[in-house]
């Protein structure tokens, strides 16, 4: 993968994105079909982006490779809220709700509506077969960890919370997904057309989608540009950057590295921003750090691709 490829490739899902946003505030798409549209991505396309990963033949090498990713991403996901602990503290911080979002957004990307799109748009769909372990990872550790940021139904127990990330439908694909893989399951022509339709449009929708969704954001002051600021610095390219020199002394290479830190490299997930609203946070300072660290990923993604080039990665 090169600079240019990714930077290319980027510019155009960010197109997409500014596509979704002008017709958001034009209200050719309103609030009710953007949400329609999130859930319709999430339930039924996206899991099928993730069954049709799966589909590429069994080997022993992509198994191993398998495992091999789902050990670096365990290890990026605990290095990076370990940092992101370490660096949004209470001496620099004094407001819990700001402590809670920065952490949050800094430790977590964007994996499943950026990630993935940005994976098959950028390396093929064959590479999606190794953004599956960092979905899984991310998911578990989200449900867990991440929820106990905001306080989320903190009555109820880590088993409550790990059954919550086994829910995830992306989760359950991919369980499915890997059963058909060791199997060698042939699905039925009937079953894999309509699949393969949906992931078809999995990427135009998705940056559409997220372009909407930035349209709905309505910022009331800039009392909080420099929290915001730090926080998109940190998770657009301190976290990145510490997560290529983990992945760097670890034995993962080619696509299976690219996916990877591309999915690491992704913005704050828009849940930051729901997570906030269902504990009555100041919706501000989410929304505005979910858009800063959205739009500069157009410039840090490719920057973070430019580095990991020059330090030989993924060969």
């Amino acid at each position: 993968m090169t600079f240019i490829v990714s930077a290319k490739q980027i510019v155009i899902m960010f197109l997409l994105m500014l596509l979704g946003f002008l017709t958001g505030r034009l209200g050719m798409i309103h609030k009710e079909t953007a949400k329609d549209l999130t859930n319709f991505l999430l339930y039924i396309i996206s899991p099928c982006l993730i069954v049709n990963a799966y589909l590429v033949g069994f080997s022993m090498k992509r198994l191993i490779e398998f495992f091999q990713a789902i050990v670096a991403v365990t290890l990026v996901y605990s290095v990076s809220i370990i940092v992101s602990h370490l660096i949004i503290n209470k001496k620099f911080f004094k407001d819990q709700e700001t402590r809670s979002v920065l952490i949050y957004g800094s430790a977590y990307s964007n994996a499943g509506f950026m990630g993935i799109p940005l994976v098959s748009a950028i390396l093929g769909e064959s590479a999606v077969f190794f953004s599956v372990p960092y979905l899984v990872v991310c998911n578990f550790f989200m449900w867990t960890h991440g929820v106990a940021l905001f306080s989320i139904e903190h009555k109820r127990s880590l088993r409550l919370r790990f059954l919550d990330a086994l829910k995830n439908p992306n989760v359950i694909a991919a369980f499915i997904g890997f059963v058909i893989f060791v199997s060698g399951i042939k699905l039925p022509e009937l079953v894999l057309t309509p699949i393969k339709s949906l992931v078809s449009v999995n990427t135009p929708l998705s940056m559409v989608v997220v372009g909407t969704n930035l349209g709905a954001i309505s910022f009331s002051s800039k009392k909080n540009l420099k929290t915001v600021v730090f926080g998109t610095f940190a998770r657009n390219i301190l976290i990145p950057l510490i997560c290529l020199f983990i992945l760097l002394s670890v034995p993962i290479s080619g696509q299976a590295a690219w996916a990877i830190l591309i999915m690491a490299s992704c913005p704050v997930p828009a849940v930051v921003v729901l997570f906030s609203l269902l504990n009555n946070f100041d919706a501000e300072v989410p929304t505005s750090y979910l858009c800063l660290s959205t739009l500069c990923t157009i410039f840090t993604l490719p920057l973070i691709v430019l580095v990991a080039q020059s330090l030989g990665y993924g060969g």
